[in-house]
């Protein structure tokens, strides 16, 4: 009978052991917000995702998201992310939703997959779903279809669907995530069909497969490699396993990668890269060497006696830099004191312990002030003499009158000169010549010399006036669409992006 009672004690023991291990392991949370509660039809909704990374370290995520309002909405199909190391951030999708209708909508949850740091498994957290309440303005919303958005694996992808169609936009790149936001367009004037659109998932999918199947390739070189084999066995003789890996391939054979490994509270890596299957550059780095390199450094005795000298003169250290190298690593130590004045001691340590190079920057003193005195007596001497020996001297010169240029006329004569070229068969000269027009007024408005086509959008935006901020955005945004090659100018677009301008310059 007590052999009975001490297993049944034995096994609660374990299972509270269990619970509070599982309960005091840290985990990534996230909850959805929008940033505008009060919303009426034709108003553009924002939503945001908010983070708490308890783990003080950058993490990266995949998020999968979907919020629709109505026939309006973005679908986040894939997104790749990497959380910095804050304990509490905000990520915002720049794709406001516009209200198209009244009602009560209910958004779906956001699900964020992520490697564990402390445990290294793989682990899924959702948010909340939201609801929000649109109700009717004096607009009514304008359809703006269902975004989709796939951003991972190095594949790229956008498209726009509507109720009679859809429109689509598409960039598929290896090793870089670009995406191409398509201008607005009505449900009338969308001709891709549903085959298009299949079409273009299939190619996507293709491109993601080879991407995958090109990371493989280039995984199996890299773990093939004599050196990285060499390091990664010296890790795993002290105790460490490998938690994670990111490889960002440019081809099979070439790329960069960041081998993670942990041991309890230490950890390590081995980074490099790849080119042609050359590893031109590989590196093994540890909590535990760089501790000990710092202790070799600290233990020297000049490194002492310059510590002591800076100390004396009121220096506090603020910073331990070592740059660790397969024979030989560099350090920097930065100081400072109260009156910001900053003093370093650098130089290179072996990996024996040996300290090499080692030496003490301060700053300049400033010249004594019975100095200055000196240096300015005679200049000053010198300035009174030309000043009376030549009495009244020579007439200050006549600072010229800065010629006035009305920006309102400069602009709206190029947009006239945009419209000849256009006529005259000059047609992507008349998008640059009209987006110039605009700039030219901006800058003249708000004082600034040179202006990039976002900047002129954000700075209008500020001003809370919708209708001005969206003559901008498409005015410039028709204008942007001739830098694409595979775009045709042609008349209806340009006679919308010269009208947008001529309202935003009068």
């Amino acid at each position: 009978m007590l052999k009975k009672r001490l297993n049944v004690l034995f096994i609660c023991v374990c299972l509270l052991l269990l619970f509070s291990m599982t309960a005091s392991a840290r985990q990534l949370s996230v909850k959805k917000v929008v940033q505008n509660t009060d919303v009426k039809t034709g108003d553009s909704v924002s939503i945001a995702l908010e983070f708490e990374n308890p783990f003080k370290t950058s993490i990266p995520v995949t998020i999968q998201d979907n919020n629709v309002l109505g026939n309006n909405g973005l679908d986040i199909q894939c997104y790749e992310y990497t959380l910095p190391d804050k304990p509490v951030m905000t990520l915002s999708y720049d794709f406001p939703i516009q209200a198209f209708s009244s009602g009560d909508f209910t958004l779906d949850t956001a699900s964020v997959t992520y490697t564990n740091p402390d445990t290294g498994s793989q682990e899924t957290i959702q948010s909340q779903p939201l609801q929000i309440t649109i109700k009717q303005g004096t607009s009514s919303g304008q359809q703006q279809g269902i975004t989709s958005i796939y951003k991972c694996k190095g594949v790229s992808m956008q498209s726009t669907s509507y109720s009679s169609g859809s429109s689509t936009s598409i960039s598929i790149n290896s090793g870089q995530h670009q995406v191409n936001t398509p201008p607005p367009q009505q449900p009338d004037n969308v001709q891709q069909t549903a085959s298009d659109m299949q079409n273009l998932k299939d190619e996507m999918n293709r491109q993601q497969q080879d991407y995958k199947n090109m990371q493989d390739e280039l995984k199996r070189r890299i773990e093939n490699n004599s050196d990285f084999k060499r390091m990664r066995e010296e890790l795993e003789k002290q105790g460490y396993s490998q938690q994670q890996e990111d490889i960002k391939s440019e081809s099979n054979d070439s790329g960069t990668f960041d081998y993670r490994f942990g041991k309890g509270n230490e950890s390590a890596n081995i980074t490099g890269r790849m080119n042609a299957s050359r590893m031109e550059a590989i590196s093994k780095e540890s909590s535990e060497d760089i501790k000990k390199l710092q202790q070799y450094i600290e233990r020297n005795a000049t490194y002492q006696q310059m510590n002591k000298t800076l100390s004396d003169k009121g220096y506090n250290l603020t910073d331990k830099k070592i740059d660790t190298k397969s024979n030989i690593s560099s350090f920097d130590y930065s100081f400072n004191d109260s009156q910001g004045r900053i003093a370093s001691i650098s130089g290179n340590v072996t990996h024996e312990g040996t300290i090499k190079d080692i030496s003490l920057k301060e700053p300049q003193e400033p010249l004594p002030y019975w100095m200055m005195i000196f240096l300015v007596l005679p200049l000053l001497g010198v300035y009174l003499y030309k000043k009376y020996r030549t009495g009244a001297g020579i007439p200050p010169a006549q600072t010229p009158v800065p010629v006035k240029t009305d920006h309102r006329e400069e602009a709206l004569a190029r947009l006239e000169a945009a419209v000849r070229m256009f006529n005259g068969g000059m047609q992507k000269e008349a998008y640059s010549e009209a987006s110039c027009a605009v700039k030219i007024y901006f800058k003249g408005t708000l004082g600034i010399n040179e202006l990039t086509s976002e900047e002129i959008v954000n700075t209008v935006r500020e001003s809370n006036n919708r209708a001005r901020v969206e003559d901008v955005k498409q005015c410039l945004m028709l204008c942007d669409l001739v830098k694409f090659a595979r775009y045709e100018p042609n008349p209806d677009d340009f006679n919308r992006a010269v009208e947008y301008a001529r309202r935003v310059i009068i």
